[in-house]
């Protein structure tokens, strides 16, 4: 019986994915005689069990049932495309309604939900549409999909104590370059090809949108006080803050960066971090200092 319920289940899905399959589930769904388990009024009335009154005896189960199977199905997209649309609101502006809700049609048939928290769902949602769209003109769009996920995802990451100027004053410069810090959660760095960080500024209020699309970004998404936002950084701080994600020590993630620019300035972008709460408590090691850091 179980094994039975399942493929029904799965019968059922799969009719909800795509009308062409829902010959199966046809087949499998039979009518109930009208009058089983019906009154004499119910009866005379011609009701088919478990629909409203409406429905005659007489009609065809087929139609009625292919509309029911419809309303669940237009249900189940009007679904992905609401939790599409709250996580990527910049993407569907850029696109425009009907190309949004054929991506989020084919997308749902690619990857399927697997939990029952929809906010979850559009995880894979950049790179499918790197491969989705195939005008070169539009290439961007992926890298915009890129940073509104890491948005959504920073607002519901957890929290941690951020990082403080006295801190710093507190353990001293000269220890914390052989320390190793942790990333506040709700950060994510990206690189892109394109202005995506200006193409998402553009969609808020007082913006407008870049004249240039092809001009390569290094951004960082933070959530000081609770709101995720953006910090535009350098290529430099770019490998630094990465370097710093996975693990290395201050020094280490330094070399990175002024491997790439040898007049990076590191305390003003320390400062930036700082201030979007990008780095939690440092673990300190016992080393010594290769360099000595200018105090804030």
């Amino acid at each position: 019986m179980p094994r039975q319920l399942e493929l029904l289940q799965q019968t059922f899905a799969s009719a909800l994915l795509d009308a062409e399959h829902e010959r199966p589930l046809l087949e499998r769904v039979k009518p109930v005689p009208p009058t089983a388990g019906l009154g004499s009024a119910q009866v005379n009335a011609g009701v088919w069990p478990g629909t409203q009154p409406h429905i005659a005896a007489g009609s065809d189960f087929g139609d009625h049932l292919r509309r029911r199977i419809g309303l669940y199905r237009g249900n189940v997209r009007a679904h992905w495309r609401a939790a599409l649309a709250n996580a990527y609101p910049v993407l569907l502006a850029l696109v425009g309604g009907d190309y949004f809700e054929g991506l989020s049609h084919a997308y749902a048939c690619a990857h399927p939900s697997h939990s029952g928290d929809l906010n979850r769902f559009g995880e894979a949602l950049p790179t499918f549409i790197d491969r989705y769209e195939q005008n070169p003109r539009f290439r961007y769009f992926a890298d915009v999909a890129q940073l509104e996920w890491s948005l959504h995802v920073a607002h519901f990451a957890a929290d941690v104590t951020s990082f403080t100027p006295q801190q710093w004053l507190d353990i001293g410069h000269e220890r914390l370059l052989d320390a190793r810090f942790v990333v506040h959660p709700a950060c994510t760095a990206i690189a892109s090809r394109y202005a995506v960080a200006d193409i998402w500024f553009a969609h808020q209020p007082g913006r407008v949108f870049p004249e240039r699309l092809d001009v390569p970004t290094w951004m960082l998404v933070v959530r000081p006080l609770w709101q995720p936002t953006i910090l535009v950084q350098s290529a430099a701080a770019h490998a630094t803050f990465i370097a710093m994600q996975l693990g290395k020590s201050l020094n280490e993630a330094l070399d990175a960066a002024f491997a790439l620019d040898p007049e990076f300035d590191f305390t003003s972008q320390w400062q930036k971090w700082i201030s979007a709460a990008a780095i939690a408590s440092p673990v300190i090691s016992t080393g010594e200092p290769r360099v000595l850091l200018p105090t804030l």
